[in-house]
């Protein structure tokens, strides 16, 4: 018989306790305990041993170098977008659960439609979809089916909320990926709490997860999450599931960002760009966020995500103010970043910065967080601020407080990226050129740099070579 333990949850922040509290200790609210069983499956197998042909050592554990095996000869599941099946390093696995996260309405229903109707098409068998949308009727998920042009006899489509009938109208034999839009709208029988409150949402992502687990079928499970993070539940499941997506991007643009911030099949933080368009989401080169302006203030840079570098453009505007000091203002930079460096630039080249308004932004809505953009975001400050226009420059580096440039991680794979654009310079520290081959070709030269001095007295030649 499987035990059973009882624990108390809060439904406002997840706490848990195995004693009943009237106060939560961590957010404050009074009365929020919410009792919740958990059982424990210990008469569950391991699932995939057998399928392999494996004998395991004992009924709970297998030796490493089959489990090795496992995954070595698994069969990922391609989307037949390319975007996604890069973003997942090759596609889905079975059994694999994945969080795709962001602000509501900017376009993860898309995404996942789009998702269940390429696999549908590609695949060659007559196994099936099954989306469930507890947030739209079947009629309203059918109208934006038939917006994107998708018309397809093996995705289904269920408004059905409660988590036991749904699994148990799914035929795991047929079933070839499951669709769950969105957990916060999902419930159990088994739990005496609101819909979409903490343990609503653990009780029915533990069940999507321990059905895909055992019959191999991938799973999505949409969660909304606002920028000021006010609904916690999709934050507590992450470390439930095998993959975390969240969507990056104003939804007052076009541009959406998907992000990997976890993988247990393939490195996080992979990124990839999509167009919202009438037909759905497109997929875009990261070169699309770059434009190729003639003023000063706009230098072009790499940051590393996951595997590979990704370019984007750093705009600066410095600005003369009568106040007594000026303001920092930017837009995905991290404003502690540029003050730090504003400072290191007024202090080591006696630049009177502090009376400046200094005004950062990057290309596309790109949030960067990679220390190797330091050195243009310092390079597009002292454009704007000498009024120096100097071409269409890359650049990559870190910058110290005593103000010297240090090599960014993985710099030549960056160089290498950013001499596919069409670009004149790319400065790098000189500290990268020892190790690595980094060379000037016939269109393209690199300059080395030691300390902001040199950088300033760079831009300077630059400017008069102009």
């Amino acid at each position: 018989m499987a035990k059973a333990k009882t624990i108390y949850v809060c439904d406002k922040c997840g706490y848990e306790s195995p004693k009943w509290f009237g106060k939560c200790p961590v957010c404050g609210e009074w009365n929020s305990a919410k009792e919740f069983s958990l059982k424990d499956h210990s008469e569950t197998k391991s699932i995939r041993a057998n399928e392999a042909g494996m004998e395991a050592p004992h009924p709970r554990f297998f030796d490493i170098n089959s489990a090795t095996k496992l995954l070595e000869e698994e069969e990922r599941i391609k989307t037949g977008i390319n975007s996604i099946d890069e973003l997942l390093s090759g596609g889905l696995v079975k059994g694999q659960v994945i969080l795709l996260g962001g602000e509501p309405g900017v376009g993860k229903s898309t995404i996942a439609l789009q998702i269940c109707d390429s696999i549908a098409r590609n695949s060659n068998n007559d196994k099936r979809i099954y989306y469930i949308s507890g947030e739209e009727s079947v009629g309203q998920v059918g109208l934006r089916a038939k917006r994107l042009g998708i018309n397809n006899e093996k995705l289904l489509i269920s408004s059905e909320t409660q988590i036991e009938d749904i699994l148990n109208e799914i035929d795991p034999n047929k079933a070839q990926l499951i669709v769950v839009d969105s957990i916060q709208t999902l419930c159990s029988v088994d739990i005496d709490s609101p819909v979409g409150g903490i343990v609503q949402i653990k009780a029915v992502v533990e069940k999507v997860r321990i059905f895909s687990k055992k019959y191999g079928i991938p799973s999505i499970l949409i969660a909304h999450v606002t920028k000021e993070g006010t609904i916690a539940g999709p934050k507590l499941v992450e470390h439930v599931v095998d993959t975390v997506i969240y969507f990056e991007g104003e939804r007052t643009t076009d541009y959406r960002i998907l992000r990997v911030q976890k993988n247990r099949y393939g490195p996080s933080g992979e990124i990839t760009v999509f167009q919202m368009t009438s037909n759905g989401l497109q997929g875009l080169s990261e070169d699309t966020f770059l434009t190729y302006s003639n003023t000063p203030g706009n230098i072009f840079t790499s940051i590393y995500e996951g595997t590979r570098p990704f370019n984007v453009q750093i705009q600066a505007l410095v600005s003369r103010v009568k106040t007594t000091s000026g303001r920092r203002i930017s837009h995905g930079v991290d404003v502690r970043k540029v003050i730090i460096i504003s400072a290191v630039l007024s202090k080591h080249l006696n630049l009177p910065l502090d009376f400046h308004d200094i005004y950062m932004n990057v290309s596309g809505g790109v949030n960067i967080t990679d220390p190797g953009c330091e050195l243009s975001i310092a390079g597009a400050i002292l454009s704007s601020f000498l009024d120096a226009y100097i071409g269409n420059v890359f650049m990559a580096g870190e910058i110290g407080l005593d103000g010297s440039i240090r090599p960014a991680v993985n710099i030549q794979k960056r160089v290498e990226n950013a001499k596919k654009l069409p670009i004149d310079l790319i400065v790098i520290p000189k500290a990268s050129i020892k190790n690595t081959n980094v060379k000037s070709t016939q269109n393209i030269k690199i300059e080395t740099v030691d300390n902001i001095r040199q950088l300033f007295n760079l831009i300077l030649d630059l400017k008069k070579g102009d």
